[in-house]
């Protein structure tokens, strides 16, 4: 990936875990663990997700690297048009999308909050701050 996901940890409590895809899993996105014990990019409204995918997967069975904790400065895959300090929820395959704060504070499904500007419809790499 031409992008690194991990910026900066801060200091903050971030972890790297190890864990086995349950299919292909892009760097940058959103991930839930599965009750199969493996992990899957994130849907739509998630409330589960449990960390952005460091690494990349190929397929079923493969191993990789979740990033996982609050404070933490990633890249992390967005799409639409995004505004610094906004509130940012999972939308298809671990996306995430600009939402309304008040609703995202209130229903526990905004995991990061935006850093940096810009508008697109193509999901690229953007500088955001984890809140989970």
């Amino acid at each position: 990936m031409a992008t690194e996901v991990l910026v900066n940890d801060g200091g903050a409590p971030a972890r790297i875990l190890p864990f086995t895809a349950g299919s292909a899993v892009t760097a940058g996105r959103l991930v839930t663990l599965a009750g199969d014990g493996k992990v899957d990019h994130s849907g739509v409204n998630a409330h589960n997700a449990i960390g952005v995918a460091l690494t990349d997967a190929a397929a079923d069975g493969d191993i990789m690297s979740v990033v996982t904790g609050k404070g933490v400065i990633l890249n992390v895959a967005v799409s639409g048009t995004m505004d610094e300090g906004k509130l940012l929820k999972v939308t298809a395959n671990g996306v995430l999308v600009t939402g309304t704060d008040a609703t995202l504070a209130l229903s526990g499904t905004s995991y990061a909050v935006c850093l940096e500007l810009g508008t697109g419809t193509d999901v690229r790499m953007v500088k955001c701050l984890m809140r989970n």
